[in-house]
């Protein structure tokens, strides 16, 4: 079992044909999102309370 504190071994990722791809995070407040659509949402949510 492989541990969660051990570093990637990108060997391995690339023999298995795994890639690497850069991701946009997008934070507003405490919160995380993946959607930049959904953060956006949030936002107006939280500006009219």
């Amino acid at each position: 079992m492989t541990s969660y504190n051990e570093p990637i071994d990108e060997a391995e990722l690339a023999r298995l044909g795994i890639k690497r791809v850069p991701a946009d995070t997008f934070h507003w407040g405490e919160f995380r999102y993946s959607n930049a659509r959904d953060a956006l949402a949030a936002a107006r949510r939280g500006a009219r309370k």
